[in-house]
């Protein structure tokens, strides 16, 4: 579609209320037309599905206590050395029930693990074209990761390497001794703090996760011979405030690289959800236990989603915008790639930090002002601006609206932290109870800067 034809089907879009929901169907398909990045291969699971959390903190629980996956509700199953397995003697010689359970120091617990084995059951058994599956596939759980760590301690060579394709490996055996098929169909990602406070680069973070994920596909295919390639359930990391006095700019690097190699399929990083909708812990920095288990109930869902159902999932993103001349004001309209709409501006989940999250800066860096953000219709944003900001950025979720202390750390989370206030309606129809409470699944738009001179997202 040419960018002429673009712009006068969004002026019409914009200007005519009663077509705004066919005519941003007809924009999206034909800037989607030709492509393949809606759509991924299906591959089936198996008996046994060796899936493990790599990452730092979060990914293996920290201070995410007492524990809320105390029993297992299904058949998952871990290692006798539990689901952090180096904390013991890394028994691997059978199965058992998968459960979460505090660290000897009491220091970690709940991990994204059991949740989403669990409500990957869940959300298999409730589509009738995959509830046979729901009655037959096992996850074989592990957390690999370590506190406080860089993306280059989990690299090959690594212990947490080691340990994924030990795991692997005596998962296999065991499986193929119960006479059941086994793979890894991916594995969970939660990193990005360390290398965000110690001023790494995108293109850096980026080659190093990319490389991570072929480097464990290959080598799990060796081990478990199987065809499909494996998945990387990633997540966007929302901390890059809490690390303001080591790290003190309010521009997220690490989470902007995440945003990056999860709309380019070639990656296979699939972003489950940003991090700042969940409730932190008291110390800002690490998840409650039933948050680190709604957590993983995201990648649950997303992983149902890729693997079983064949869909390439991408995050709420801005696809396409216009700018127009409004009496003595200026209107960017950004259209958005929606996975449920229509868009919300939830203010009462996420508090509002100031214009729901939305900031706009010139090409010197300096902020302009905004008069107010809304919503247009089921894909569209509007953000008016005093003057014209053709040549600045859009950007979301990055600043507050407050000046920043030099050794302030900012808490993360809905209430403090870096944060944003735009949300899609994928809750309304999904949700998991956790502890009795219903908790939604509603696809929250990731952190990103977007030019308006070049009509794309950007990393710097």
């Amino acid at each position: 579609m040419q960018q002429s034809t673009q712009r006068s089907l969004l002026r019409f879009y914009i200007g005519n209320k009663h077509n705004m929901k066919t005519l941003s169907k007809t924009l999206l398909a034909g800037l989607c037309m030709g492509a393949t990045w809606l759509q991924a291969e299906a591959s089936d699971l198996t008996d046994v599905n060796y899936v493990t959390s790599m990452g730092q903190s979060l990914s293996v629980g920290w201070t995410a206590v007492p524990v809320v996956s105390n029993k297992q509700p299904y058949n998952h199953v871990m290692f006798p050395g539990g689901i952090r397995p180096y904390e013991t003697t890394h028994d691997r010689s059978q199965f058992v029930p998968l459960v979460e359970a505090p660290s000897p120091d009491n220091h970690r617990g709940e991990t994204p693990v059991a949740g989403t084995a669990e409500f990957l059951t869940h959300f298999l058994a409730q589509d009738p074209k995959s509830a046979q599956l729901a009655e037959r596939v096992q996850v074989l759980g592990s957390a690999n990761g370590i506190g406080g760590c860089s993306i280059t301690a989990l690299v090959r060579g690594t212990d947490p390497y080691k340990w994924t394709l030990e795991d692997a490996t005596q998962g296999k055996k065991l499986a193929e001794a119960e006479k059941k098929t086994f793979s890894m169909p991916g594995f969970i990602w939660t990193q990005g703090e360390t290398d965000q406070m110690n001023k790494k680069d995108a293109a850096w973070y980026e080659k190093l996760m990319v490389d991570l994920i072929k480097d464990l596909n290959k080598d799990v295919k060796k081990i478990t011979k199987q065809k499909n390639d494996l998945y990387c359930f990633g997540y966007q990391v929302a901390s890059h405030l809490n690390y303001y006095p080591y790290n003190p700019t309010d521009y997220p690097t690490i989470a902007l690289a995440q945003l990056d190699m999860a709309l380019n399929p070639e990656t296979r990083y699939v972003m489950t959800t940003p991090m700042y909708h969940f409730p932190y812990a008291k110390d800002g920095v690490h998840l409650t236990a039933a948050s680190s288990k709604w957590y993983g109930a995201h990648i649950a869902y997303v992983m149902k989603k890729t693997i079983v159902d064949g869909e390439r999932w991408l995050p709420v993103h801005p696809v396409k915008h216009i700018v127009r001349k409004n009496k003595d004001k200026w209107d960017i309209f950004m259209l958005f790639y929606v996975p449920v709409e229509p868009l919300v501006l939830d203010v009462q989940t996420v508090v509002d930090p100031g214009n729901c999250g939305f900031s706009v800066v010139g090409a010197d860096g300096k902020p302009r002002s905004i008069s107010s953000v809304a919503l247009k219709g089921a894909k569209t944003v509007c953000i008016t601006v005093d003057e014209n900001p053709q040549s600045c950025f859009v950007r979301y979720g990055m600043t507050l609206n407050k000046q920043i202390r030099l050794n302030e750390r900012v808490p993360s989370g809905p209430q403090t932290g870096a944060r944003g206030c735009l949300r899609d309606s994928q809750g309304e129809s999904v949700q998991v109870g956790i502890q009795g409470k219903p908790c939604r699944l509603d696809n929250w738009c990731p952190f990103f800067e977007y030019s308006l001179a070049e009509g794309r997202l950007v990393v710097r």
